[in-house]
């Protein structure tokens, strides 16, 4: 994996040969609301060269602090929706029931279909399969 980007809070990989790209939440808390939209930003513009439609995406947030406050929740809806929009399968690695109810929600906000799950190898298995077919 080639690392494309790395912060205090984010660490963004792209596979080689896997057409996998992987981000990686740390456990660092934000410290405003702006240095949310700033971090998730900075997510959005590493995409911005990568033929998503070709490519799988993990996201690994089992490290993450939890937070579901409304502004919180706002100021990441449309960024979130940025970064993980025409990706061919997007899966999420959780670490607790309450983060996979989380990203439940932001599925139903979003409308992007995601694999949810606290198995690595299960998401890994489902982001090599063939991606879906596009009508």
């Amino acid at each position: 994996m080639r690392e494309v980007l790395r912060n205090a809070h984010f660490i963004v990989t792209v596979g080689h040969t896997a057409k996998l790209v992987r981000v990686t939440r740390t456990a660092q808390p934000f410290d405003s609301i702006e240095q949310i939209e700033q971090k998730c930003q900075e997510i959005v513009d590493a995409f911005a060269l990568l033929d998503r439609s070709a490519m799988a995406l993990l996201l690994d947030i089992r490290a993450a602090p939890g937070r579901n406050d409304p502004r919180f929740e706002s100021a990441t809806l449309r960024l979130r929706t940025a970064a993980v929009r025409g990706f061919a399968r997007v899966g999420v690695l959780v670490g607790t029931s309450a983060g996979a109810l989380q990203v439940r929600r932001h599925g139903r906000e979003d409308g992007i279909e995601r694999m949810i799950s606290d198995d690595e190898d299960e998401l890994l298995a489902y982001l090599a399969a063939a991606p879906p077919r596009r009508r």
